[in-house]
């Protein structure tokens, strides 16, 4: 099992100090961002969220950005949830609740080790 680095998580771009954890909004674009002075808060933590599911789940891109499909012209997914030793990371469910019709929600699933899994005795 392998341990996502820092850009992994948060952009090529992504940076720590002893005080600092720097992450760049132009990372966090081809995940949806649109980088303004003034983003809320909401807007960059779903970007982080969704740049971090990046490692985890998704659709294969060609370097122009769009989707690879198959024969049947459906997206090509992976979905490498096993490889990584700490974090795991997955897209559950989109839903549109009775309440909120206008405000579709989708549900990220992350789950936290405390440490490695070790092998019993």
């Amino acid at each position: 099992m392998q341990v996502l680095t820092l850009s992994e998580l948060f952009g090529i771009n992504a940076l720590q100090t002893a005080t600092e954890l720097i992450i760049r909004k132009a990372d966090l674009m081809p995940v949806g961002l649109t980088p303004v002075v003034d983003n809320r808060s909401e807007q960059l933590f779903v970007a982080i969220l969704l740049k971090a599911l990046e490692n985890f789940q998704g659709t294969l891109t060609d370097e122009n950005n769009s989707n690879v499909v198959d024969e049947n012209n459906s997206p090509i997914e992976h979905d490498n949830r096993s490889l990584w030793e700490l974090l795991d990371i997955f897209k559950w469910d989109v839903y549109i609740p009775e309440e909120a019709t206008n405000k579709i929600r989708n549900e990220i699933i992350i789950h936290s080790f405390t440490h490695a899994n070790q092998p019993l005795p």
